[in-house]
């Protein structure tokens, strides 16, 4: 009789390996989760430094995110969240202008867009409200009758002020939610994002966003800097070649789920199907960069993000963390974080720390005069498989993915954004319905 070392490996300790593996526990069965760092969360994660907590991927929640703030409360965690007020000012070169989440008459009734602009707002609410059931994380693959062009064409079509929307509005908003190029990715995308985010509100953790990884992995065992560098299939289930900090091992399961970038997985398990291997090796990923300025005081401001016009210069997004969410920074302190995205002839990632951080000051000192001479921390952190694009046509091959692993018979499954969209609780879902899917093929063969 082979000894198994758990009964489903889960491989990667982002939020979607964690979550399925806490579903996997639900459903009885006994998970091992495979994490080649030495912390938990993966894009959400946060760092700790000097008194400043600092979120380094994930940054905010959509009040829509319904698996996530489940997970919240069967956690307890609910005493540690609240609302979040988010305003976001977009910089242009006449003007600045300022919208409220969950406050849609700010652009219908303001005086920052034209009467044509408004008109193609309110069509796009109506599409909003027309595919408000699929429009939530986690179900793209009923939302691909959306997949049929890009937002730019998308909102060219919505009216003559659709093209000013997205240069005035949406690009400058949600070019780093999307990790660059809002108007070359799908349309589905831009109204799922809109829908569960802008439309609906914002909340978050207090202290830091890995509050919720962090519980999920004291729920389920987690193995460490381990490093999985082979995945084999046995005629009882699968093995797992792991490297240890040098030392090698293998481990054996009943079954496996790979909730890591989809490009990796073709190098771990090679012997997989077609159907699965090409789809996941064409995954792409945004390049993404961002320089954290913790202040001895905080600049005089009320908005919580600052979008900007100009996409050549490469900044997603300006946000003002201590107003974003509470207990970000020491007392009395600040902190202003730049994002960066890939722009013509500069590379985000690549790019030297002294360049991200004059980028970052020169920015900050322009929106906030003085505030330099007020740092007194700077981290970056970088991405180089940042936030998945979906280009036109992308939804429809996962919804092709998806429905070959609800009939698959093999002990393997899939999870991460990659499958869904470009949110944590895309991630959290996919990586559920991995579990989901997993956990019947295994207890239906044992009964």
């Amino acid at each position: 009789m082979t000894v198994l070392d758990a009964d489903v490996v889960v491989v990667g300790a982002g939020i979607s390996g964690l979550a399925a593996a806490y579903r996997l526990k639900a459903h009885g069965l006994k998970p091992l989760v495979i994490e080649q760092s030495d912390r938990v969360g993966g894009r959400m994660r946060t760092d700790r430094i000097g008194g400043y907590n600092i979120d380094a991927g994930v940054t905010i929640l959509g009040r829509r995110y319904q698996r996530m703030r489940a997970l919240v409360r069967e956690l307890g965690l609910q005493h540690v969240t609240e609302a979040v007020p988010f305003t976001l000012a977009i910089d242009g070169p006449d003007r600045t202008r300022i919208y409220r989440a969950a406050r849609p008459d700010d652009l219908l009734l303001g005086r920052n867009l034209s009467l044509k602009e408004k008109l193609s707002v309110a069509r796009f609410g109506i599409d909003m409200f027309r595919y408000r059931r699929v429009l939530f994380h986690g179900l793209a693959d009923h939302a691909t009758q959306l997949d049929d062009c890009t937002a730019a064409d998308y909102l060219r079509g919505l009216g003559t002020g659709g093209v000013g929307l997205l240069r005035e509005v949406f690009e400058p908003g949600l070019r780093a939610a999307v990790g660059g190029d809002l108007g070359a990715t799908s349309r589905q995308v831009l109204l799922t994002v809109v829908f569960n985010t802008l439309d609906a509100g914002f909340w978050n953790f207090r202290e830091a966003v890995d509050l919720l990884p962090q519980a999920l992995a004291a729920a389920v065992d987690v193995r460490r800097s381990a490093e999985v560098v082979a995945v084999g299939r046995t005629s009882t289930g699968v093995v797992i070649e792991v490297d240890e900090r040098g030392r090698r091992q293998a481990l054996r399961a009943h079954g496996v789920i790979l909730a890591i970038p989809g490009r990796n997985i073709p190098d771990l398990a090679p012997w997989l199907p077609d159907w699965l291997l090409r789809p996941l090796a064409r995954t792409e990923f945004s390049r993404l960069s961002s320089i954290h300025l913790g202040l001895r005081r905080p600049p005089d401001a009320k908005v919580v993000g600052v979008g900007f016009t100009n996409p050549d210069a490469g900044i997603g997004v300006l946000e003002l963390e201590h107003l974003r969410a509470p207990d970000r920074t020491p007392a009395g302190k600040g902190m202003v974080s730049v994002y960066f995205v890939n722009a013509p002839g500069f590379d985000c990632v690549d790019a030297s720390d002294a360049e991200l951080t004059s980028r970052a000051m020169k920015i900050v000192d322009s929106r906030f005069p003085g505030m330099t001479n007020e740092v007194e921390l700077v981290h970056r952190v970088s991405w180089p498989s940042g936030i998945a694009l979906f280009p036109v046509g992308r939804l429809w091959e996962m919804r092709a993915v998806r429905q070959q692993l609800a009939i698959w018979s093999e002990p393997v499954d899939v999870a991460g954004d990659w499958l869904d969209g470009v949110a944590s609780e895309s991630a959290l879902r996919t990586g559920e319905q991995a579990a989901d899917r997993l956990a019947a093929r295994l207890l239906g063969r044992t009964l």
